[in-house]
């Protein structure tokens, strides 16, 4: 389901973005690719740990998730926002002269 969502949202973040309206679908997308991650990783640990090891994993891995949600939430909130935080890997670095 998170899979469907980032497949709707992702390309209607960079068509919307920069503007306000964008702001609500950064949020989501703050919230859904953690939570997608998870989803993933705990096959990984379902799959790969041995079972004797599993509950720390898990354990470990829903901090990391909490982690990196904070993190998106705290980008979206008081930083630029998600999209634009990605697209500046691509825009060109200003001079002092182009400044």
């Amino acid at each position: 389901m998170s899979g469907i969502a980032l497949v709707g949202l992702a390309p209607l973040s960079f068509i919307l973005s920069p503007s306000i309206i964008n702001f609500p679908v950064d949020l989501a997308l703050g919230f859904i690719f953690p939570l997608h991650s998870h989803v993933a990783l705990n096959y990984v640990v379902s799959d790969y740990v041995p079972k004797a090891s599993r509950g720390a994993a898990r354990a470990v891995l829903l901090t990391a998730t909490i982690i990196a949600t904070a993190g998106l939430l705290k980008l979206n909130i008081e930083g630029p926002g998600l999209t634009e935080t990605f697209k500046s890997v691509w825009r060109k670095k200003l001079t002092k002269k182009e400044e």
